[in-house]
């Protein structure tokens, strides 16, 4: 599938538990938001995601209208070392953003499938409208051009 197909496809069910530890199910918990999903497998794509998310927060943050919620996969055996990976996350992200934290152990080979992604060393982003539809996708670091194309699509779907 190419990777632009993705857009137009409901957001697929996520159940994991946030750094605040809540259990989050996504995207449920961002109905009726346009909301911003980014989806990382190795530490090495933080700053990718950030590239996007940052702005994101700033032009939409205070607007209760507007969501964001970052999940980081890992395989399952990872979930051994839970404890000590969500401490150490905790430990590193502000406090104000553990609940937009989830991370997700386990399987993840049907996300990668369902949502065409095909490196696991890059981050992704979904913007989702009010019906968790993804209306926009983008891999890697943002550019300025792609980061003012999301926030003004961000701004027409809340309307």
């Amino acid at each position: 599938m190419a990777e632009k197909e993705i857009v137009g496809k409901i957001f697929p069910n996520i159940t994991a538990y946030s750094l605040a530890k809540t259990e989050v199910r996504l995207p449920e918990v961002a109905k009726g938001k346009v909301a911003l999903i980014t989806i990382a497998f190795v530490r090495g794509a933080q700053e990718m995601i950030d590239s996007w998310s940052i702005p994101f927060g700033n032009r939409f943050g205070k607007d209760s209208n507007y969501a964001y919620y970052e999940v980081p996969m890992l395989d399952g055996l990872w979930r051994l070392f839970r404890g000590s990976i969500d401490g150490g996350m905790r430990a590193g992200i502000p406090l104000e953003k553990h609940k937009n934290v989830i991370t997700y152990y386990g399987n993840y080979k049907e996300y990668v499938s369902y949502l065409s992604i095909n490196n696991l060393k890059k981050g992704y982003v979904f913007l989702l409208d009010k019906q968790s539809i993804i209306r926009f996708r983008e891999i890697g670091f943002a550019s300025e051009e792609e980061i003012k194309e999301m926030l003004d699509l961000a701004g027409k779907l809340e309307n």
